[in-house]
């Protein structure tokens, strides 16, 4: 347990056990981690792009905004900062649909399960990793990314893994 808690705390990847000598099943969520880890890429790609961009370009070729609400495009900007702005917003909503993926699949055996948790610890480096303010099932509440994290591997225990034991 020591050794767990060492390695969580220094930030490092938990090693990966191998539970069974036969063939393992294969656990839909490590499609989702891999799906999720190249999301992440893509936007952080984008994202020193952008900055990059901010660094290069004068502030009159960098005025077009693109978030949630509306896209402002000046006309005059410089097309790859609106590209940028557009593919820094486009790219974050594809990691954190991603992100959601990640708590809606469940796994379905214990190397999948730890491979869920190890994810979740190296991606959020700095406590802001994860999506806040995600919509309940019934549309009532608002939520954190960790707690639909924490239901989704209570159902998995609860349910049972796909592993004799």
């Amino acid at each position: 347990m020591n050794m767990l808690v060492g390695a969580a705390l220094a930030g490092e990847a938990i090693p990966q056990v191998s539970f069974s000598k036969e063939a393992p099943e294969v656990d839909p969520i490590f499609a989702v981690i891999e799906a999720h880890k190249a999301a992440r890429a893509t936007w952080i790609g984008w994202v020193d792009r952008h900055c990059a961009l901010e660094l290069e370009l004068p502030q009159d070729k960098r005025q077009s905004r693109v978030n949630v609400w509306d896209d402002e495009i000046i006309q005059t900007d410089d097309p790859r900062w609106i590209e940028a702005e557009r593919e820094v917003h486009r790219t974050s909503d594809a990691e954190m649909d991603a992100a959601c993926e990640l708590v809606n699949v469940r796994p379905t055996t214990r190397a999948g399960l730890l491979a869920l948790l190890n994810h979740a610890m190296l991606y959020d480096t700095d406590g802001e990793g994860w999506p806040r303010d995600l919509i309940s099932d019934d549309g009532k509440r608002t939520r954190s990314w960790q707690t639909f994290l924490i239901e989704n591997v209570t159902v998995a225990l609860t349910m049972g893994l796909g592993e004799s034991t």
